[in-house]
């Protein structure tokens, strides 16, 4: 599996570490209510002479349900969690260096079904330690 990969699921792990009402996928939001996240455009890498990088990956987070409050909570509850860390995830040649809310949870709509939709971003700060 990739660096980019891996710190992803690592990221996944850790909100469904906090205990939603749903597990986080991965890709697009199924026809029911639920939580999916995906790497969006990001910032350029930054490569050092000793070919280590820093990769500054945005993720987007996109979450679906009937009641807004537990929409709300859950989306908040995400970045509050993730941003506040101490100690974040580490792979065999790379680590987490911070995790930050580029744009706080929003509403985008409601669906035929009429759940609500939002949508947020977070900038996932990856150092790779190869030797």
């Amino acid at each position: 599996m990739t660096i980019i990969n891996e710190a992803v699921e690592a990221t996944m792990d850790l909100i469904d570490e906090i205990g939603l009402f749903a597990t986080i996928t991965r890709g697009a939001l199924g026809s029911g209510i639920g939580l999916a996240c995906e790497v969006a455009p990001s910032m350029p890498q930054e490569v050092y002479m000793d070919k280590n990088k820093y990769i500054p990956l945005d993720l987007t987070i996109n979450g679906k349900h009937d009641n807004l409050e537990t929409l709300t909570n859950a989306m908040n509850m995400i970045h509050e969690t993730l941003t506040m860390m101490r100690e974040y995830p580490t792979g065999a040649e790379w680590h987490i260096v911070d995790i930050a809310t580029i744009t706080e949870p929003q509403i985008i709509g409601r669906t035929e079904q009429n759940l609500w939709l939002m949508a947020s971003n977070l900038s996932i700060r990856i150092a790779t330690e190869k030797e």
